[in-house]
């Protein structure tokens, strides 16, 4: 006979019982009758995480192209500049369009995360009516991501990047703008009016 095991939360009492009630609509599953659904739904979710990564993956991909596009567009402007405003308001253009797609992709990790912490709060649910519940033991082993010795988010990682490149361009716009203007000039020095 299997024991159930207290599932792992962190929602109120009402929460969680609003949430099993969507999890199970026809009521908590017994062990016996049911094992092969929450296998079935349990794999479900797994694969379902699994993809979730992959695509996170591919979003992280596609958006380190776009900037790595940027930053060598931004390099070949200055490089080739000839009229200094006309090239510094081409360069806060394109560090516009980088902070842009950098904070939507901070956006996208951070909802990426969100996803995920469901996802595994739905598959840790699902374990505790099996067998075993390899995710629920593998938290635990992790102390539940509440020792950074023992444990770091992917995410909290992850959006270092963007919120490095979401610094650069603000810092590269107003340097842009502020040359653009003619306010300083391209080298640092301030220009006498």
């Amino acid at each position: 006979m299997m024991v159930k095991r207290k599932t792992i939360t962190t929602l109120t009492k009402k929460t969680e019982e609003d949430f099993l009630d969507t999890l199970f609509p026809m009521g908590t599953p017994s062990p016996e009758e049911d094992e092969q659904r929450i296998t079935d739904l349990y794999k479900m979710m797994v694969e379902s995480s699994e993809n979730l990564v992959a695509r996170r993956q591919t979003v992280n991909t596609f958006f380190l192209t776009v900037n790595g596009a940027l930053l060598t567009a931004i390099g070949l402007l200055v490089k080739g500049s000839g009229d200094t405003s006309l090239t510094a308001f081409g360069v806060a253009f394109l560090t516009i369009t980088g902070g842009i797609f950098s904070f939507a992709w901070r956006s996208l990790i951070i909802s990426f995360g969100q996803l995920n912490k469901g996802k595994f709060k739905v598959i840790n649910t699902l374990e505790s009516h099996l067998k075993a519940s390899i995710y629920a033991a593998e938290w635990k082993a992790l102390e539940s991501g509440e020792n950074p010795k023992t444990y770091r988010s992917f995410t909290s990682r992850e959006i270092w990047v963007p919120n490095v490149l979401i610094a650069l361009f603000v810092v590269a716009t107003v340097i842009a703008l502020l040359i653009g203007l003619k306010l300083i000039s391209p080298f640092g020095t301030v220009v006498s009016k």
